[in-house]
């Protein structure tokens, strides 16, 4: 063994016999220099007093002289990524990092990312099931649907019963025909039309019949040259009723002294006071599908349960039946009005009062004058299952007369009803006083407060109309005494007790998600200075203070804090929440909050964001009231839930 030519080698060679004169050399990656100047960049050199020793940096390999990057990724044991994790190899060191589908998780390194349950996560079809999966997820259509998931479409004869599959967009969705449907309007399709050449060859698909030439195919056999065309087709069948859905029939073409030369078949379904129809094209031109005149609407088509039909002078029309009369006589003697029927809906957004019409008419009454306590306020005739006199105010305190009061529990609404009638009932006053009681909650309490600290924005969601979410401060934890004004001043070791509210469009599918609130010592929702009290669906666990009532679960979420300042010359705080509207019917909406949660990214939609402040804590003297003014607003009428109603006739 010798040495180096111009090196002194402190590592020893090794020299293995092996068959056939192989020789190894195995080397340690340290060398003795001349100088520290020899040694690699990526090297650390060694001086003693007796020898200069060059070795390669952690992560990198070689004899000291030359170093170069050691892979750990692809070395077993240099690294230790975990399982799910991938691993990035960086010059002299390395990195792991989380797949698609995965995220990073203190202390537990890469878990799975539950599509699913997020919002806006996955890209199922409405429709369709989303399944998770290890690091993905898939989509999978319902039952009597076909697709990939990610689009999805159904067969024919899958659907329940009263729909049907039919064209929307770009695919086929079950639907009710009596919204998903055509117009046929052509007044020549009456069987008082004469001759012509019109053939149906184009149609296919569910159609409704309106106009002049009627509105449902004739059921008895059309003469020849008859709607416009040659042979005439009709409907070889009576027409269903409502609790019947859709039915099979035949449509029969007349021709060469046959009825039914040639035939077609038909689905029928009774909707609200029309029939639709599933038709297909005729077999030959020329034929055409007609409708009966005398099916025209605005005969007895709309005549309502407390109606019959009637002609008078060969003019048939809707007269009230004699069942639905009141006792007594237009003049003499006092009319018995206590049988009148009254109906009252507390509703949402107003409170409305019907009498029926018929009753009416029997008492008198052939020209109706109704108002309330505000005579702009006036009755309109509302047909339905029955005919009604209606007259509606809000379910607000001023408009049409109407008056709030409220106690610790309830908010009532009170109005009178005045009916009279300018030729039969003249000395006859007549009142109906009727109220509406209303629980008190977060809704009530905003709307009855005279200036609430509140903050509004306005959400519209494809197809399903436009939302209204509101965000206020209350005092205690009922959520029934919201703070007024545009500022509110508190102690430190009083609570602040927030409420958010869904209001408009469909609440019965949409649950309100508050996906990260937060405070910042400025009225900017931006500020850099957060403190974040919900972040990423779930409460920060690190402040005990910090209690979610309610989120993710209805159209309405609370939460709860004790009152804080930012350290520093900060003495304001202003709360922001953003909000998401989960759709209950898709989504998993209620968050799952165990463990440590990391939230990848923090990135916040300021589209979406409630700002309500500023808040003062007790004793600071603060300007507020130009900060506040841009955050805060009168409310719209809207009403919760209906608890009692009441009405009263008085008559004088």
């Amino acid at each position: 063994m010798g040495r180096l030519s111009s090196l002194t080698s402190t590592s020893m060679w090794m020299v293995v016999m092996v068959t056939s004169w192989v020789i190894i050399a195995v080397a340690i990656d340290t060398l003795e220099a001349r100088s520290c100047s020899e040694c690699h960049s990526n090297a650390t050199c060694m001086e003693d007093g007796v020898a200069t020793t060059c070795s390669c940096h952690v992560g990198f390999t070689g004899d000291g002289l030359m170093c170069v990057d050691l892979d750990e990724c692809a070395t077993s044991g240099e690294h230790n990524c975990s399982e799910d994790s991938i691993c990035v190899n960086t010059l002299g060191s390395y990195l792991c990092t989380c797949p698609d589908g995965f995220r990073l998780t203190p202390g537990l390194g890469c878990t799975d990312v539950d599509e699913c349950a997020e919002p806006g996560l996955s890209h199922c079809h409405a429709l369709a099931t989303c399944i998770n999966q290890k690091g993905n997820y898939s989509c999978e259509c319902p039952a009597g649907y076909w697709g990939d998931g990610w689009h999805c479409e159904c067969s024919p004869g899958s659907c329940g019963p009263g729909l049907d599959c039919v064209p929307e967009g770009e695919g086929l969705v079950c639907a009710d025909p009596c919204q998903a449907h055509h117009i046929l309007d052509e007044y020549w399709r009456s069987t008082e039309y004469g001759a012509g050449y019109a053939c149906d060859l184009g149609l296919s698909g569910w159609y409704r019949f309106v106009g002049q030439g009627g509105v449902r195919l004739a059921e008895t056999c059309v003469p020849v040259l008859s709607c416009n065309t040659a042979a005439p087709m009709w409907l070889n069948g009576s027409h269903p009723s409502s609790d019947e859905g859709i039915v099979r029939r035949t449509a029969c073409a007349h021709w060469s002294g046959h009825c039914c030369l040639w035939d077609a078949p038909v689905q029928v379904k009774a909707c609200a006071g029309y029939y639709v129809y599933n038709l297909t094209a005729p077999p030959e031109c020329h034929l055409a599908y007609c409708t009966d005149p005398s099916s025209v609407l605005g005969t007895c088509e709309e005549c309502s349960i407390d109606e019959d039909c009637k002609s008078d002078d060969g003019t048939w029309s809707c007269q009230c039946k004699q069942d639905f009369n009141i006792t007594g006589e237009a003049s003499g003697r006092r009319q018995d009005l206590s049988l009148l029927e009254r109906r009252l809906e507390c509703g949402a957004n107003d409170i409305k009062v019907s009498l029926g019409k018929c009753q009416l008419k029997s008492l008198g009454f052939e020209k109706v004058f109704m108002y309330l306590r505000d005579s702009q306020c006036s009755g309109f005739l509302e047909r339905g299952d029955r005919d009604w006199i209606s007259v509606v105010t809000p379910a607000r305190d001023g408009p049409c007369g109407t008056v709030m009061t409220r106690n610790e529990t309830h908010a009532t609404y009170s109005n009178t009803l005045y009916l009279a009638d300018e030729i039969i009932i003249r000395d006859l006053n007549i009142k109906i006083n009727f109220a509406c009681s209303y629980p008190l909650d977060m809704k009530v309490s905003l709307k009855t407060s005279l200036q609430p600290m509140v903050s509004a924005l306005n959400i519209s969601v494809g197809g399903t109309g436009m939302f209204t979410v509101r965000m206020a401060l209350f005092q205690s934890p009922a959520y029934t005494q919201p703070y007024q004004g545009s500022s509110v001043t508190l102690a430190t070791e009083a609570f602040l007790y927030v409420g958010t509210m869904l209001d408009g469009g469909d609440l019965s599918r949409f649950a309100l998600l508050m996906t990260n609130c937060y405070a910042t010592p400025s009225s900017n929702a931006t500020d850099p200075l957060k403190y974040f009290i919900i972040q990423d669906r779930c409460p920060h666990t690190k402040d005990s203070t910090i209690q979610v009532v309610e989120n993710g679960e209805s159209p309405q979420g609370r939460f709860s804090v004790q009152m804080f300042r930012f350290a520093g010359n900060y003495d304001l705080v202003y709360l922001h929440c953003e909000v998401y509207l989960c759709d209950t019917v898709n989504e998993k909406c209620k968050p799952t909050c165990s463990g440590t949660r990391f939230r990848s990214g923090s990135i916040i939609g300021q589209t979406h964001v409630l700002n309500l402040g500023p808040i003062t804590r007790k004793n600071v003297q603060a300007l507020v009231s130009r900060a506040a003014s841009s955050s805060l607003g009168f409310l719209k009428v809207w009403l919760p839930l209906l608890l009692l109603a009441s009405l009263t006739l008085v008559s004088q």
